[in-house]
């Protein structure tokens, strides 16, 4: 017995000094005393523990490192919203799994939201994505909450209100992340400049909404400039939801009817059917809600109002194809010779551009705000365009003089102006003929008291209308055209505003908004030249406009609102 007692602590004493000896050997490789120390085991997590399972990375540009330290290789970059699945924790990191990526690691565990007890309610997450939704560049984040949202919700809670207000902080969110990437600065061509800060976070982000299922149109606009749009799946559920509010519906609505998302090189037919369905999607919000804020009932009129204007566009254009001639005769009489599709078309059109200048009508200026300006311009503008369509013709008695104006369309889409004396003989040569692509506005047309300038409106493209000036001159009549603005056509009127008695002078109104500008002006311009004499921005500081201006101008013009 006392042998074996012997053995045995000899081979003790043997594994004890072998242990020695790694230690020793150990120690003499690494010097610090924070790589001898021993590690905290990790703590895995089990599929039946109530510990969480799921978590949202709540920072930008988060490291996911081979090991749970700051000095261990990064396996992937993480931003804000993407979800990773939880496998284990240490007393500083999060052991995850990144299912896109199909890769895993550790993430500190101040970067992560772990989604598990009360912070996974449904009243938690809703609560948590109010806060989001009012923080610029946390889109992602919020768009994370959101679709974590509608997975622990139930059936009952994403058919109410809650689950309303989610998908409308959804679509809102998408649609701001889609605004601050076509808000990226330009580049000079052929320049390569690495990305900012500001745009490598876009990106990613959008990457993160990707991943959950939000999808993006890209349109080319002018310059080579790329405009993102968000598509509006969010958007269309709110506005089909009964529990929807005016106000989250009116949101949507705006959202899925924005004119600088719309297709630049869709075809007439689908311009046509897209601009219906936009009235259709505008007319789904309640305006008589009285719980429905005056802004936003404003910004629905607003929008109206130049969805309406593009359909009288697109509608006349398509009756001036249908129809053969149409004239009009200053002595008063009057004849026009139209098909019968074509006549329908002008009747359309003329309802469309009614509707246009009804919802402009019911518009509250006293609660525009600041931001919603510049919407309030552009309707006004694309009203103005096409009011003429909604307008009977003039009365025989307000044309003067002794010539005769007739419109006829010539090619297809084109619209020829000839002017003859009144009661020459047929096959006399005309006074002046004219032929360009576009509606020729007959309703508009004016002669001055002398006799020797007839204006009348002219609308080549939609939402553009120009000033068409016929003169007597010594060399015969000539044609001028008057555009909005000096520059490349978009949103614009010129129009006709009176004649400044002794036929030297005329009143123009003037209002665009191109190549990113906008301007508005009321002017007195020389009828010899073609000149600006005067002008201003405000129609009660030019004297002439006070005494001159038409009485027809003034009482139906959006110029002068």
């Amino acid at each position: 017995m006392c042998r074996m007692k012997l053995v045995m602590a000899a081979a003790i004493a043997a594994v004890a000094v072998q242990l020695l000896c790694v230690h020793s050997a150990n120690a003499a490789i690494n010097a610090t005393a924070e790589d001898t120390a021993p590690k905290p085991p990790i703590k895995r997590v089990s599929p039946d523990d109530a510990a969480p399972r799921t978590a949202l990375v709540v920072q930008d540009n988060v490291a996911m490192r081979a090991a749970a330290k700051d000095s261990s290789p990064a396996q992937a970059q993480l931003w804000r919203g993407e979800a990773l699945e939880i496998r284990g924790e240490r007393p500083d990191h999060f052991q995850v799994y990144d299912y896109r990526r199909e890769r895993g690691g550790f993430v500190r565990k101040t970067a992560l939201l772990p989604l598990n007890g009360p912070a996974a309610q449904p009243d938690a997450l809703l609560a948590a994505l109010r806060v989001v939704r009012q923080q610029p560049g946390s889109e992602s984040l919020g768009l994370g909450l959101a679709a974590a949202y509608v997975q622990s919700a139930s059936a009952t809670q994403m058919n109410g209100a809650d689950g309303a207000e989610a998908l409308d902080a959804m679509g809102t969110l998408a649609e701001r992340l889609a605004d601050r990437a076509s808000r990226a600065q330009s580049r000079p061509d052929g320049a390569t400049v690495a990305p900012t800060a500001a745009e490598t976070q876009v990106a990613a982000q959008l990457d993160v909404a990707a991943r959950y299922g939000l999808r993006f149109r890209t349109l080319e606009r002018e310059a080579g400039a790329m405009q993102l749009c968000y598509e509006g799946d969010a958007f269309r559920r709110v506005l089909a939801m009964p529990a929807s509010t005016s106000e989250q519906k009116a949101r949507a609505a705006l959202a899925l009817t924005r004119v600088d998302c719309l297709d630049p090189v869709a075809t007439p037919p689908q311009r046509e059917q897209m601009d219906q369905w936009r009235a259709d999607v505008l007319d789904k919000v309640d305006l008589r809600d009285p719980a429905l804020a005056t802004h936003w009932r404003n910004r629905v009129l607003m929008r109206q109002a130049g969805v309406w204007s593009s359909l009288a566009f697109i509608r006349a254009r398509r009756a001036t194809v249908a129809t053969s001639t149409v004239s009009n005769v200053f002595t008063g009489s009057t004849s026009a010779t139209a098909s019968v599709p074509g006549q329908l078309q002008v009747d359309v059109s003329s309802a469309a551009s009614r509707r246009a200048l009804e919802a402009f009508a019911r518009v509250v200026p006293a609660e525009l705000s600041d931001d919603d300006q510049p919407s309030y311009n552009d309707a006004a503008m694309r009203g103005n365009a096409m009011r003429w369509a909604a307008l009977p013709a003039g009365a025989p008695e307000q044309i003067l003089g002794a010539v005769k104006l007739n419109v006829a369309a010539g090619q297809p889409g084109e619209t020829c102006l000839t002017l003859t004396m009144n009661g020459a003989r047929e096959g006399n040569p005309p006074l002046l003929r004219h032929c360009a692509w576009g509606l020729v506005m007959t309703a508009s047309a004016r002669i001055n008291r002398e006799g020797t300038a007839i204006s009348i409106a002219s609308v080549p493209a939609d939402g553009w209308r120009e000033l068409w000036l016929l003169r007597r001159t010594s060399q015969g009549w000539k044609v001028s055209v008057l555009p909005p603005v000096a520059a490349q056509p978009g949103l614009g009127y010129a129009e006709f505003a009176g004649w400044v008695p002794g036929g030297k002078e005329l009143l123009v109104a003037r209002e665009s908004r191109a190549e990113g500008r906008y301007k508005r002006s009321y002017e007195l311009v020389d009828l010899d030249s073609l000149e600006t004499r005067r002008q201003a921005g405000d129609v009660t500081m030019l004297g002439a406009f006070q005494r001159w201006q038409a009485a027809d101008w003034k009482g139906t013009s959006l110029s002068a609102r």
